[in-house]
């Protein structure tokens, strides 16, 4: 197999802006593409603020982008459509040994899949936010994901200073948002029943469970608790935790309005560009602080 040099990001939002940064920091060459020059000029200053910007190409030309590109890691927006769309022409335009990856936190690589000639070349390579900070990388096999594909691409994550799981099963929100969502239902629920505040809910989860879980995880933390009393404990509060399958009205109401949080300026808190900046250099601090870097596997 050739060495990786190329790197070809399509979608210059956030996240794939950050991810052209790791891209260039582990010394590829990296393309990144957005068909509006406003969302390059975005990009730019994050590449550039991020020192990167000496190893990142930008263009509006998408063949000039997966010219040449060993890897492909495609950021579009989450719409099966438009993703469909793009991930075939990325197909027609490069080369049978390139990799074909999907940044999708949501949709089944399965359905994206479906529409390329070749389905086993596509595969999930879920990042997190901030990219060049998050220390992993979630793999997301289709049901016609080679086994090769899946290798060369945990092998590329170890490249770039990244931790893996891998998803064996595609069902919908992969292994990381379905812990993410369940817990967020059950926030909503809490504050929706004025059992808490916004605020205590988010102290609750930032000054207990997070540190807990940085450390162990949830199975290692039920091995100290004791699976006895697992058993016990769970006997009592699983048939009273909440199963909405819809969030709640009051929320359906602030998107309606246009309370969106950070983005608006207003969601739970309200926000300044001031305080969104600095709640967002305190969670890259704490992320690093709790993992020490993005140190890979061994």
């Amino acid at each position: 197999m050739a060495q990786m040099k190329k790197v070809a990001v399509v979608g210059a939002g956030t996240m794939g802006a950050r991810i052209a940064v790791v891209m260039a920091r582990a010394g590829f060459s990296v393309s990144l593409w957005s068909r509006s020059e406003q969302t390059l000029d975005k990009a730019r200053s994050i590449v550039a603020s991020l020192g990167a910007q000496d190893g990142v190409e930008f263009t509006t030309g998408l063949e000039t982008c997966l010219t040449g590109a060993d890897l492909v890691s495609e950021n579009v927006a989450e719409d099966v459509a438009l993703k469909k769309s793009v991930l075939k022409t990325v197909e027609q335009l490069v080369g049978s040994e390139c990799l074909i990856t999907t940044n999708t936190s949501s949709v089944s690589i399965t359905l994206l899949a479906s529409g390329l000639s070749q389905p086993q070349r596509l595969i999930g390579m879920h990042w997190f936010n901030p990219a060049d900070t998050m220390p992993m990388i979630e793999i997301v096999r289709g049901e016609k994901t080679a086994d090769e594909v899946c290798e060369r691409i945990r092998d590329i994550c170890r490249q770039l200073g990244k931790e893996t799981i891998t998803v064996n099963q595609d069902i919908p929100g992969f292994i990381i948002n379905r812990l993410q969502y369940a817990m967020l239902r059950e926030a909503l629920y809490l504050v929706d029943a004025g059992i808490g505040s916004v605020e205590d809910v988010d102290r609750a989860v930032q000054r207990t469970l997070a540190p807990r879980w940085a450390a162990m995880g949830p199975m290692k933390l039920m091995d100290f608790a004791g699976l006895d009393t697992v058993e016990k404990v769970a006997g009592i509060l699983l048939p009273a935790l909440d199963n909405s399958d819809s969030l709640p009205a009051w929320l359906k109401q602030k998107v309606a309005d246009n309370q969106l949080g950070v983005k608006s300026g207003e969601g739970f808190y309200a926000w300044t560009p001031e305080t969104a900046a600095a709640a967002m250099r305190k969670r890259d601090e704490t992320v690093k602080g709790l993992t020490g870097g993005s140190a890979a596997d061994e």
